[in-house]
């Protein structure tokens, strides 16, 4: 039995076979894309690593020995800016996954809260939503990324947290590990549609402790670019199996400061410097070989979420601030070959500068504020707890006693001062623009409360749905519409 997920990829294949679909631009090499694959499932791996830039991938991690590599040369890479917004992971990543700016997701700080992901459903909720069907999955040593996916009434269908590892790069490791066991996973049950995003952080955590221009932090993106090598040669071990093309994305959240901002810390990212603003984004669409080594001029974060639903054929939000990355005209239109790529991501690069003054103020004070309540909970409350702790253990007379009262105290008042200061760091960045704009479509109803019962014929009453004349091509009608509408 033909499903609407088929009809409608059917369509999409006979307007370009045929000449007569209504896009408004057509990727270079589209046009010659067989029916085949885009009638098979659909797989879509989305790779993060974190505080990656990405003149330090083509500096230490371009050659033949590194998935960045690999995938540069496989799909189409953009240097790309989050100029004018901030520079901290977790209100970076939430643009990422939920198509939106901070103006509208609101989140300034890197202590999760789920009330951002019920507002502004993520790309885990928007393709349990729409298409169940499809198999997700999320792989990660980070607490955001599972806590993220499992928010809302449409939880990923896996969510692996990584546990285990002395460092982030053995944690890292075993995070590649369980990838690849997924790819290769998908061969059991090749007609089962994967969504995939897999995470790495020990490029963010050498960036804390050496800063962005150390040896270490060098060391941590060549062995991000050999884990992803190893994930996309299960990617091409995968498709050599089932016949199946990946749509393949890598992205990062923000770059990293070059210098260390106390010996043994460096502050990293959270203001204005290119440097920390710089991002970049390598995609792979599935089939689009003809720009491969190819390079954007438009790409966004912002674009990620948009571009996977596509993917997927499951329909735009109203208030998305990202586009499709396959299909928008202005980002086709954006697409160049040059004919050195390292040296024009280079010039890219390199063109990246500084906000207006206003918006520098505004977004260091929100990043000030924003994190305040972060680095009381993370960097300054555990150490002297673990160091009571220390005492406690040697359990001396009287002396253990005091440590064990005083760390109550500390843990207690500490909390609590942690909890006040991201509250106010909330209300700062609301004060400066961050959660002020509100979403114009409905939040996602809760399973089984408001599914849709009706036809499919009313369900369409109100959108033109035109199917394209098929002319003289040889694709077989996929699904009679009379039938189908009764």
């Amino acid at each position: 039995m033909t499903t609407i997920k088929r009809f409608l990829c059917g369509a999409t294949v006979a307007g370009l076979v045929a000449g007569t679909g209504a896009a408004v631009g057509t990727q270079v090499g589209l046009s010659t894309l067989s029916a085949e694959w885009m009638l098979a499932a659909e797989h879509v791996l989305l790779l993060g690593t974190d505080g990656t830039n990405l003149d330090k991938i083509l500096e230490y991690a371009s050659g033949d020995d590194s998935g960045f590599k690999m995938l540069m040369d496989r799909g189409v890479t953009a240097a790309t800016s989050i100029l004018g917004h901030q520079t901290m992971s977790t209100p970076s990543w939430s643009t990422i996954l939920t198509g939106v700016w901070d103006d509208k997701h609101g989140v300034v700080s890197n202590i999760y809260r789920p009330e951002p992901y019920t507002t502004w459903p993520s790309v885990f909720n928007l393709i349990e939503y729409n298409k169940p069907e499809i198999d997700t999955t999320v792989i990660s040593g980070r607490g955001l990324f599972t806590e993220m996916a499992s928010t809302g009434g449409y939880p990923a269908d896996n969510i692996i947290a990584i546990t285990g590892g002395s460092s982030s790069a053995e944690m890292d490791a075993l995070a590649t590990e369980a990838t690849v066991a997924k790819i290769l996973s998908t061969t059991d049950n090749p007609d089962l549609s994967t969504f995939i995003f897999a995470y790495q952080s020990q490029v963010d955590h050498a960036g804390h402790s050496f800063s962005g221009g150390s040896e270490e932090y060098a060391q941590a993106v060549i062995n991000v670019g050999a884990n992803f090598k190893q994930i996309l040669e299960a990617v091409a071990q995968a498709e050599a199996a089932t016949g199946d093309r990946w749509t393949i994305i890598a992205v990062t959240d923000h770059g990293h400061q070059q210098t260390v901002t106390l010996p043994g810390f460096s502050l990293g990212h959270g203001f204005q410097s290119p440097n920390e603003t710089s991002s970049f984004i390598m995609f792979s669409l599935a089939g689009n070989e003809a720009q491969a080594g190819g390079q954007n001029l438009s790409y966004q974060t912002v674009d990620i979420t948009p571009t996977i639903l596509q993917a997927f054929g499951i329909p735009m939000r109203a208030d998305f601030d990202g586009v499709p990355m396959q299909s928008d005209p202005e980002i086709l239109d954006s697409f160049v070959m040059p004919v050195d790529l390292k040296q024009a991501l280079t010039d890219a690069i390199n063109s990246f500068g500084y906000p207006n003054i206003g918006t520098d103020i505004m977004l260091s004070l929100r990043a000030l504020a924003g994190g305040a309540g972060f680095f009381i909970e993370s960097y300054l409350l555990p150490p002297i707890s673990n160091y009571l702790q220390t005492i406690i253990d040697q359990d001396i007379f009287l002396i253990s006693g005091l440590a064990q009262g005083a760390q109550w105290v500390l843990n207690t008042v500490g909390g609590v001062v942690a909890d006040v200061a991201t509250d106010l760091g909330r209300a700062v960045g609301y004060l400066t623009g961050a959660g002020v704009i509100a979403p114009n479509d409905a939040p996602l109803p809760l399973p089984g409360v408001a599914e849709y019962t009706g036809s499919l014929e009313a369900l369409l009453a109100d959108h033109a749905v035109v199917a394209p004349d098929l002319g003289d091509s040889d694709l077989p009608a996929l699904v009679d519409l009379d039938t189908l509408l009764g």
